[in-house]
C-alpha cells in the first residue's frame, strides 16, 4: 500500500506546502492546468487534503480524488472537494482509460511499488499523466537523520527517485520547469518533527 497520513491530516497543509512561495505555487498550478487543457475529467491519485483537486474543480474540471487515508480526505471534503474515493493507488478501482488526465503530486516516493502505481495510473488514463519532481538541497538535519536511519538498517530511497524514473518508463514525456526557491529551515523544528513522526521520512521505521 504505502504511507498513510492519517496521523498528520490536520497539520499536513501547514507543514508541507506553507513554505512554497505564492508565485512558485501559482506557476505550478498554471502549468498543470495548461498541460491538461482539453481534458474534461481528471483523476487525482493520492489527493490527500485536496489542495490540487480543489484548484482543478474550481477551474472547471471534473475531478475524482483517490487516497488511502480517510482522515486526509476529510480535510479535502472540508475544502469542498466533491468526488472522493478511498483506494490504494496500486489497484485503482476504475476501468481502462476512464480519465482524460491524471495527476500524482507528492505521491510516488511514498508508495511501495512506484512502477506499479505508474502503470495503474497509465491504465486508467487516456491522454496525459502529470507527476511533480524536485530536488531539495541544504537540509543538513534531514540528511543526517537519513544517514543514521540507513546505518540502523532502514535505508530510504532517494527523494523523487520515482518521479525522475518516470521519464525513462513512459514515452513520450516532457518536463516543465516552474521555478526555484529558497526557504529557511529551523533545525530544532526539524528534529521535533522527526520526534513527533510528522515527516514521511519516518515511514517504515518502528
Amino acid at each position: 500500500m504505502g504511507v498513510s497520513y492519517d496521523s498528520v491530516a490536520k497539520i499536513y497543509d501547514a507543514t508541507r506546502w506553507a513554505g512554497v512561495p505564492a508565485p512558485v505555487m501559482k506557476n505550478i498550478l498554471d502549468a498543470m492546468r495548461d498541460a491538461l487543457k482539453g481534458c474534461r475529467n481528471i483523476l487525482d491519485v493520492g489527493t490527500g487534503t485536496g489542495r490540487f483537486a480543489k484548484f482543478f474543480e474550481d477551474a472547471g474540471f471534473t475531478v475524482i480524488g483517490v487516497d488511502v487515508s480517510l482522515s486526509m480526505m476529510a480535510q479535502a471534503r472540508e475544502k469542498g472537494v466533491r468526488n472522493l474515493v478511498q483506494a490504494d493507488a496500486h489497484h485503482l478501482p476504475f476501468r481502462d482509460e476512464s480519465f482524460d488526465g491524471s495527476i500524482m503530486i507528492h505521491v510516488l516516493h511514498l508508495v511501495e511499488n512506484w512502477v506499479q502505481v505508474i502503470h495503474e495510473a497509465g491504465r486508467v488514463t487516456r491522454n496525459i499523466l502529470i507527476s511533480e519532481a524536485g530536488d531539495a538541497v541544504g537540509f543538513s538535519a534531514r540528511q543526517r537523520y537519513l544517514e543514521l536511519r540507513a546505518e540502523m538498517g532502514y535505508p530510504l530511497k532517494r527523494f523523487n527517485e520515482a518521479e525522475f524514473g518516470l521519464r525513462k518508463l513512459i514515452r513520450p514525456t516532457f518536463v516543465i520547469s516552474t521555478g526555484d526557491y529558497w526557504t529557511d529551515v529551523n533545525v530544532d523544528e526539524e528534529i521535533r518533527g522527526f520526534e513527533a513522526r510528522k515527516s514521511s521520512v519516518m515511514s517504515y521505521v518502528p
